[in-house]
């Protein structure tokens, strides 16, 4: 009985050594004779890059309006043809305004009379040939006389619409001779070049996104073409039911092709700064987190790592690794520590600075 409980406690004294210090190389001693293991590496080194964020982005004009009457009247002139790019300040469309300018000309000739009057009496009150309260009367006649020619002014200019900024006339909603009537809508003036570009983006975007950031815009429309653009606004807001913010980026659009409302895919690209990158294969997952294994001394060491930003199959390594490690990117499901491997295939990343194309 004495002799079972001395070989009970020998047995756990070495069952607790070899699991603090010896298992290691106790591995090692067990496995040294095992077949190799066939793996395919990967040596590290700095690359450039960068942190590109896609989304499903809507055209919107710099400045789009439907034009409305402010008036009732019959149309007397339509001046532009749809699809006419027009001026600011160019007139669009004349109602009928026969009264309303000849009442503006009545006025303008009595303020004509009204200023002659007070400038003579200006001139001649220092003779005292006239009081001042006279000519104070007649300065008051001659300011009324010219608010007047400006309130007829006012409504004139609703009757004759001009363009409020340059752009491209639609289809006009109204004929010559139609009655028209306030707050009817008579034509849409849109502001094409430059367009904008609005898409929503994560909430973890925010860290990484800032005005000046180059965009890429893309539509299936045009299959053939890809318009460059920047980040020019960030809504300082989320979305209440996404938890998204609306970015905006503002594109060249000389040639008119971007219309309002036309969807299209948008690639957002972030320059990185020289990083590690490693193969997504290359990951394992456990309870513990993320690990890769490194051949140190021809020996697979499992080593747990820091993730970052994903680029096409590449994650960023931000804590683990360092250039020059070795780390297995096929075979490693078979690994253990002390097992002998066999480097079928080994890439070795090339150093760079540059950013890639895109």
């Amino acid at each position: 009985m004495k002799q079972h409980t001395i070989s009970t406690i020998i047995v756990l004294v070495v069952l607790v050594w070899a699991a603090e210090k010896g298992w290691p190389w106790l591995t090692a001693k067990l496995f040294s004779h095992a077949s190799p293991i066939y793996v395919d590496t990967i040596v590290l080194a700095p690359q450039a890059g960068s942190l590109r964020w896609q989304a499903v982005g809507t055209i919107k004009a710099a400045q789009d309006i439907v034009i409305e009457s402010e008036v009732t009247g019959v149309v007397q002139d339509v001046r532009v043809a749809p699809g006419q790019t027009v001026k600011q300040g160019e007139t669009l469309l004349d109602i009928r305004h026969d009264d309303i300018l000849a009442n503006l000309q009545k006025d303008q000739a009595i303020l004509a009379q009204k200023k002659l009057y007070y400038e003579r009496l200006e001139r001649i009150v220092k003779s005292n040939s006239v009081s001042q309260e006279q000519v104070g009367e007649a300065l008051s006649e001659y300011q009324q006389a010219e608010a007047a020619v400006h309130a007829d002014q006012a409504q004139l200019d609703k009757y004759i619409i001009k363009a409020p900024f340059g752009g491209v006339i639609g289809i006009w909603q109204v004929d010559m001779g139609q009655l028209v009537r306030q707050g009817d809508p008579l034509v849409s003036l849109t502001q094409l070049s430059p367009a904008f570009v609005d898409f929503r983006l994560p909430a973890k975007a925010l860290g990484s996104i800032k005005a000046g950031d180059t965009v890429q815009f893309t539509s299936g429309t045009y299959p053939d073409r890809t318009w460059q653009g920047k980040l020019v606004g960030i809504e300082p807001q989320l979305d209440s039911a996404t938890r998204s913010v609306l970015v905006r980026a503002e594109v060249d659009n000389t040639d008119g092709k971007l219309v309002p409302r036309l969807y299209g895919q948008v690639l957002l690209i972030k320059p990185l700064p020289p990083q590690l990158f490693i193969p997504q294969e290359a990951v394992i997952y456990d309870p513990e987190g993320a690990s890769v294994y490194v051949l140190r001394n021809h020996l697979p060491d499992q080593v747990y790592i820091t993730l970052g930003a994903r680029q096409d199959n590449n994650i960023v390594v931000e804590k683990g690794l360092q250039a020059g490690d070795e780390v297995v990117m096929a075979g490693m499901m078979k690994l253990y520590s002390g097992v002998s491997v066999v480097v079928r295939q080994r890439d070795v990343q090339t150093p760079t600075t540059a950013q890639p194309k895109t």
